[in-house]
């Protein structure tokens, strides 16, 4: 399944920090230039559509906050002056959020989380 997706990564956000670790494939879906160490949060969101950073924030804080998976889809931009589709799964674990980000096609945006029984 995941070989029909073009470019897919993986991501881990530690949450006591805000530090944010991807792997290359995570940098070259949002065109930006490798780093081993925490990447440029600020770039990566200045790359994503403006109606879309709020979601992905308050989907982030929810996931600490009730310590649930989630997914989510949204634009970021394609380097050709318009905007790709890309969705992002995780899960917090261990006071991090790990997921994987891959770029589709459809054009919808979604957002939901697990029910884990709390």
């Amino acid at each position: 399944m995941v070989a029909a997706y073009r470019n897919f990564g993986f991501w881990r956000i530690e949450v006591e920090t805000g530090h944010f670790f991807a792997s290359e494939d995570i940098f070259a879906i949002f065109r930006m230039p490798f780093t081993a160490g925490p990447a440029n949060l600020v770039e990566i969101l200045s790359r994503i559509h403006p109606e879309d950073r709020i979601l992905i924030a308050e989907t982030f804080e929810q996931a600490s906050l009730h310590k649930a998976g989630f997914h989510y889809a949204y634009r970021v931009e394609n380097g050709l002056g318009g905007y790709k589709m890309v969705r992002s799964v995780g899960k917090f674990r261990d006071e991090e959020i790990v997921g994987i980000t891959y770029e589709f096609v459809e054009q919808l945006r979604v957002v939901g989380f697990e029910d884990n029984g709390a």
